[in-house]
Formats: structure tokens, sequence, C-alpha cells
């Protein structure tokens, strides 16, 4: 039973719950990724709901593995979105943030003949990337959650919205690029 209400958290989550870690709003600095289905509208057209959905879940189990070697925690999904985050610490190790992002579309085009024959596509994501200081709160009474709150996550969020217009799979702010640069050193 507690495992499958880990699964339905998301690892690590329910133990910061159980610990009343953000039962009191907390200041955390941190890495966001907002990862979005390219073409989504379309592809939807395309495929109908059922089948549409049949997708989206077939993408979001291959993102499964990539999130725990690269220490991402799943914040939400929102549609064909998934919005990740990192400690600040822990995204910048290893270049985990960047890495992360790399290593989903490899897993995706490694299934590119399974998605063909299931699909007709092979899905294809592009991520905005942002980070900074953020409040972390537990919310909600029935349904309880860990909640961020900031212009970090806006900011990310339009910042994946740019990748059609500058037609790249992968944005970042220039916050994010102080902070890599600044720890390569």
């Amino acid at each position: 039973f507690l495992k499958e209400v880990n699964k339905k958290f998301g690892p690590g989550v329910l133990l910061k719950l159980f610990s009343g870690r953000y039962s009191a709003p907390r200041i955390e600095d941190r890495i966001f990724m907002f990862i979005d289905l390219k073409a989504s509208t379309t592809i939807a057209e395309k495929l109908g709901h059922i089948k549409y959905s049949r997708l989206i879940q077939d993408c979001f189990h291959d993102v499964t593995d990539v999130v725990s070697k690269y220490k991402a925690e799943i914040y939400q999904y929102v549609g064909d979105e998934i919005v990740l985050t990192w400690e600040l610490e822990k995204g910048i190790e290893n270049n985990n943030c960047f890495e992360f992002f790399f290593e989903f579309r490899k897993k995706l085009e490694s299934f590119s003949n399974v998605y063909r024959e299931r699909y007709g596509i092979i899905p294809e994501f592009k991520a905005g990337m942002n980070c900074g200081t953020v409040t972390v709160a537990e919310v909600g009474e029935i349904k309880k959650e860990i909640a961020y709150h900031g212009d970090v996550l806006n900011t990310a969020s339009r910042i994946q919205d740019q990748c059609n217009v500058h037609n790249k799979q992968v944005l970042i702010s220039h916050n994010l690029q102080k902070v890599m640069l600044r720890t390569a050193k």
C-alpha cells in the first residue's frame, strides 16, 4: 500500500508530507523544467482522444527511469506537459537538468519503431528551464500536495513557449546559464 501511495506522490514526496517539512511555507532554490509535446494539437486531432491519451501515457511511462537517473522530481503532469524540478545542487550536479532532456529524447528515439507502429509518429518534446528562489508549501485538505510558488515557474513556462518561435528543442534562462557557468569554474 505504501509503495503505491509513494508512486502516487512521487519519490520522496510522501516522506516530506509525513514529516511536515512544508506544513509552513519554506524558501528554496530550485530548477524547473517545463517539457511539452511538440505539435500536440495536430497529433491529438490525428489520433483521436483515446489513442492520443495512450500516446501520452506511453511517453510519460518512458520518462520514469530518466527521472530517477538524473535526480529529478516530477512536480506535475499538465495535459501533455511534464513539470520537473530539482533542488538547485542536484540539478547542476553533473549537469543533471540538461542531461535529463537529452537522455529522455534518446529513450524516445530508441522506441521510435514502437511509437511509429502504434501511433504513426515519433513524439518530440521541447523544454524550457529556469532556476531561482521559490516558496514551497503543503496545500489542500482533501487532496494534499506540495506546491511551488514564484516567478521562476512562470518564466520557465514562458521560455518553453519560445522553443517554437526560435525553432529550438530546449531553451534556458539567463539565470540558469549564470549558475551553470559559475559552478563550471
